[in-house]
């Protein structure tokens, strides 16, 4: 059973039961997780500004109101809300134009990230040679993002907590669905992501030299190469080469489950279908409750062992 917990701009509680409509969306192409929920509500509703969603005592989402909508009529009233997750306040902010040398997380919190409502991260503390630039019209998002590819190799992430997490590291929980619980499986097989060789340039002035080979590739008779630049440390390093062509390799093949009832894992988690070897790692999460029932369909990629 979720929860629902608002508040409204002066951080008064409300609490919200048996909604009549919620989609979430938990995707790892988009920054910020969304929200939309009705509610049926006895009357008028203060203006509200966040929401929590809570399976028991875990959180599952966290965001602030982007819309709110109410209507009445002669079935009663309808309250409907949409929201995003925390990640969405550093989307919408603008960062100031700047020029950091020997950038570092803790500069970074401290210059950009604590003023908004972060307090915590998780990763490197390192000052890292070099110059992080930032020019008019780029969000505070794209600063970590930009950081974090071009100093530390990494994608960030801001976890449900709020903790920015710039490790790139996955979860390691594994959520195993069982057969009673899935309403639909397919497998989905994309020989087009697939490169078969990537060689890189690692040293200015020098010969596209150093190969990484794809047995996936080779064993599926696939031909696709690419030369990448890496002399250049804005374009990544041979090690940033390398997990590349692991990604495409993980991205051949996808499970797309559907499944009756809750399961909000967070993105990078492990997933397993019952009595089943094969063990894949959770892209896309959709939850849906609606006049039906409630569904989660989730979208994965297989792991390599």
């Amino acid at each position: 059973m979720l929860t629902f917990i608002l508040k409204d701009i002066h951080q008064h509680t409300v609490v919200l039961h048996h909604p009549l409509k919620v989609s979430l969306s938990f995707d790892d192409q988009a920054p910020a997780d969304y929200l939309t929920a009705v509610f049926a509500v006895s009357g008028k509703v203060p203006l509200l500004s966040s929401i929590e969603v809570k399976q028991e005592e875990e959180r599952i989402f966290f965001g602030y109101i982007d819309e709110q909508t109410e209507e009445s009529s002669q079935k009663g009233h309808l309250l409907s809300v949409t929201a995003r997750s925390l990640a969405a306040v550093l989307l919408d902010n603008e960062a100031q134009p700047q020029q950091y040398c020997m950038p570092s997380m803790p500069l970074l919190m401290q210059r950009h990230f604590i003023p908004l409502g972060f307090t915590k991260f998780k990763g490197s503390s390192s000052a890292y040679s070099g110059q992080l630039t930032i020019t008019k019209g780029m969000s505070e998002w794209a600063v970590l993002q930009n950081f974090c590819r071009c100093f530390v190799q990494t994608e960030p992430k801001i976890r449900r907590s709020g903790v920015i997490d710039i490790t790139g590291q996955a979860p390691q929980e594994m959520l195993v669905l069982s057969d009673n619980s899935i309403l639909s499986c397919r497998h989905v097989y994309r020989p087009y992501v697939l490169f078969s060789d990537i060689w890189a340039r690692t040293r200015v002035g020098g010969d596209y030299s150093m190969p990484f080979i794809s047995p996936k590739a080779q064993k599926l008779g696939i031909l696709r190469r690419r030369y990448v630049n890496v002399a250049d440390s804005r374009n990544g390093t041979a090690l940033s080469v390398k997990e590349m062509l692991h990604k495409t390799e993980a991205a051949y093949e996808r499970l797309q489950v559907t499944c009756s009832g809750c399961f909000p894992a967070e993105q990078g988690t492990l997933l397993q279908l019952n009595g089943q070897p094969e063990i894949y790692r959770i892209r896309t999460i959709r939850y849906t409750l609606d006049s039906t029932g409630e569904t989660t369909s989730i979208e994965a990629e297989r792991k390599e062992i």
